[in-house]
């Protein structure tokens, strides 16, 4: 599973949730890597996306996290009311704070 691309719905505060075209890996935690240009997400070690990013309030409300909230929203699929699953957040080397 691949994708180039995810959506991003912003709340209140620093409340931010990732909504991404795909079902990710249950059997594995995911990671959602931060930079100052991208986002990458892994399951275990292995790379499932890698995300260009350029819009600088949802990067620095990805920064601010530890955890955050996944909405799996695959194409087809009907929107799930509810957030599917959890990403541990990382914020990768030379991404400024």
């Amino acid at each position: 599973m691949q994708f180039s691309a995810c959506d991003f719905v912003l709340g209140e505060g620093q409340s931010i949730v990732i909504v991404v075209p795909a079902h990710l890996p249950q059997d594995k935690s995911c990671t959602v890597s931060v930079s100052d240009t991208d986002i990458k997400f892994r399951a275990g070690f292995e790379q499932l996306a890698q995300v260009n990013v350029s819009h600088p309030e949802v990067l620095k409300r990805l920064k601010a996290q530890t955890e955050i909230g996944i909405v799996e929203y695959p194409e087809g699929d009907p929107w799930p009311d509810c957030i599917t699953a959890i990403g541990h957040v990382e914020v990768r080397k030379g991404a400024v704070q």
